[in-house]
Parts: C-alpha cells; structure tokens; sequence
C-alpha cells in the first residue's frame, strides 16, 4: 500500500470538469464526476499526448490528438488507437483536499 498525498483541493476541480496536477514528478489528471474524485495518469499510452488537453463527457475521456476515448473510473480503452489502459489511482477525501495514493 502506497502514501496519500495531497493534490489540491476540491473547488480546483469543477464538478464534471479536469484538473491536471504535478506531485513528485507525476502529471495526475483528477476528474470530477458527478461530484466523485477519480484520478489518471494524463498522459495517453498512445502517443504521451496530454489529456487534459482532450475533452470529458460523463466518465469518458477523449484525446484530443488522435481521439481515443477512455473511462476515467477504471482507466480501461474504450477506442482506438489506443491499446494500453491508463494508470489509475487511488482518490480519497479529507475536508477540502483531494488526496492520491502514491506507489
């Protein structure tokens, strides 16, 4: 089990909206669905492009280079031409900050 660190808070995220973050040398994407914290790597495992950069629409996410499209809460390929699902972590909640666990 890895350690919680604190991201940033949860009014940085909109609800239905992104937010990316550097923490410990990592871009961490944290997605805000409905009001519930999920947390991806933001790099897509087809060519590194930032998705942060891409467009969200419910729990999907979209590159917005070569449009693969991926569910945020599990990290798994949704479409092509990705093949690699995206690195998910952990979320939790304390107060207002966002936490993520760190391997």
């Amino acid at each position: 089990m890895g350690k919680y660190v604190k991201v940033g808070e949860k009014q940085q995220i909109p609800k239905d909206g992104m937010q990316v973050f550097t923490v410990e040398g990592r871009e961490i994407l944290v997605v805000n669905v409905e009001g519930k914290f999920y947390a991806v790597s933001n790099r897509c495992p087809h060519l590194n492009y930032p998705l942060y950069l891409g467009s969200l629409d419910g729990k999907i996410i979209t590159c917005g280079f070569h449009y693969a499209k991926f569910d945020v809460t599990t990290g798994k390929v949704l479409s092509p031409p990705a093949q690699k699902p995206l690195k998910t972590y952990k979320v939790k909640t304390e107060d207002s900050a966002v936490l993520v666990e760190l391997e």
